[in-house]
């Protein structure tokens, strides 16, 4: 990073009373008068600082004028600065798990609770407000915190219904996917969209009458009318308790919604692969060795499937990523009590991943631009990226190539039984895929330091360093 401009926050656009700038290595949020002034008196509250001390909200402190390294220019266009603590991986809603958007709502409600019973208010609810750090949720926008007005209701209710309850309903109760809805919208699932996707039936299900089904019919009714709601329930003596009482059912909702991931045939690889045992020894060794050999900060495991190669990396460097097309596998990986805290699970297609987008496409950035990987392990994939995507053999070894300067890569043979499935009802037109086409391409970015057959000779492990 450039340490002579201090570079914004893209995510901070929408956010007019404040927004995020990284300069030096370091997270800094410019405020406006109103917002420096609200944070000034969240500080001094008892339950905000067990919420920091606790690990539920972010560590964050007022930055002294005359301590403060950024630029003039960016200075002159707040009344004041806050320093975050950093977050070594930023990640975004639509590559989470279902568990780490339900962690991620529940931790939503309890701070809403916590706010209003300490007569504050969370302005927002957007599941974009939250980071997962050691594998836990933890809220980023402290701006959002402000002094809850007599009579006022939750403000951000419907956004919370459309960014974390809709979706978490849809993959309970429809079995969909949730990351698919929150990739086509920025702002989650329209109450309108929600409602349609219901059918009749759905409506006895816990929580349909009450936040889908009621909402859409008042949206309808009163999404149109110049009526002031505000000034309506405050004149009605709306108070906070009412908040609460709806805060506290939503927190018991959420609490029982369970999905029942299965059905996955990556899901269940570690069951069902076709290695023997002593070529699962060989292969765990060769990644031990390539992580202890390039020593490197951040590792990606592209196509991780339940996380045991991500395990090992994890025991040698700082950050894993690990990331994998099936929500199944990945949900498993961010469930399972052995896997290290300095592992993020993410669900992220190779072939379709994560965009630029947002206001001006710089709302949300893609992953490259939010993690720069030292090693990226790319185990049992290719096969998949040149067959079953269609991608050309080069142009993937040339992407991999422009992540990180060390690769560990295996290539399974066409006589591999994976292989021969993918081929089984396709014309083969993948001459590129071939073993001597990969040590070609790798050789025009890297050169192959190790090499190791295992399964038979049907399957080949390189680490390539640039």
């Amino acid at each position: 990073m450039n340490n002579s401009t201090a570079t914004v926050n893209a995510g901070s656009f929408r956010d007019r009373d404040g927004r995020v700038y990284h300069y030096q290595d370091r997270v800094f949020r410019g405020l406006s008068e109103p917002a420096l002034e609200s944070f000034r008196q969240l500080q001094e509250k008892p339950f905000y600082t067990k919420l920091v001390e606790s690990g539920k909200v972010i560590g964050t402190r007022e930055v002294p004028a005359q301590e403060n390294p950024l630029p003039d220019d960016v200075k002159a266009q707040w009344t004041g600065f806050l320093e975050h603590d950093p977050v070594a991986v930023i990640s975004y809603p639509y590559e989470w798990t279902f568990s780490m958007l339900k962690a991620a709502a529940s931790l939503q409600l309890h701070l809403v609770e916590r706010a209003v019973s300490n007569g504050f208010t969370l302005k927002d609810a957007t599941p974009y407000n939250i980071q997962f750090v050691d594998r836990k949720p933890v809220f980023i926008d402290i701006p959002s915190f402000e002094p809850l007005q007599q009579g006022e209701p939750w403000s951000g209710y419907r956004q919370f219904c459309e960014m974390f309850l809709f979706p978490l309903l849809l993959q309970v109760y429809k079995g969909c996917n949730f990351q698919p809805f929150m990739r086509a919208s920025i702002n989650g699932v329209d109450v309108q969209a929600a409602a349609a996707l219901f059918g009749f039936r759905d409506r006895f299900r816990k929580g349909v009458m009450s936040h889908v089904w009621l909402q859409s019919k008042l949206d309808r009714r009163f999404g149109g009318s110049s009526a002031n709601v505000r000034s309506s329930l405050k004149s009605a003596g709306f108070n906070r308790e009412l908040i609460l009482v709806n805060v506290r059912k939503m927190q018991k909702l959420v609490a029982k919604l369970e999905w029942q991931a299965s059905g996955s045939e990556w899901g269940d690889y570690t069951e069902f692969h076709n290695y023997s045992e002593d070529d699962h020894v060989l292969k765990e060794n060769f990644i031990r060795e390539a992580i202890a050999i390039e020593k490197p900060v951040t590792v990606w495991d592209i196509g991780c499937n339940t996380g045991q190669f991500s395990r090992i990396a994890a025991s040698g460097c700082q950050q894993v990523l690990s990331t994998d097309i099936d929500h199944v596998a990945v949900e498993r990986l961010f469930l399972n009590p052995d896997t290290p805290e300095n592992i993020l699970p993410l669900v992220q297609n190779v072939a379709d991943p994560s965009p630029n987008w947002g206001w001006r496409n710089c709302e949300r950035s893609d992953l490259q631009s939010r993690s720069k990987p030292d090693l990226v392990l790319c185990l049992a994939l290719i096969h998949h990226v040149v067959i079953t995507a269609n991608i050309p053999l080069a142009e993937f070894v040339d992407w991999l190539a422009g992540l990180a300067d060390s690769l560990v890569i295996e290539y399974v043979s066409r006589k591999d039984d994976k292989v021969k499935t993918l081929l089984r009802n396709k014309e083969d037109k993948y001459q590129d895929y071939s073993q001597e086409s990969l040590e070609v391409n790798l050789r025009r970015h890297f050169e192959i330091r190790q090499q190791r057959e295992v399964n038979n000779g049907d399957r080949l492990l390189y680490l390539c360093v640039k």
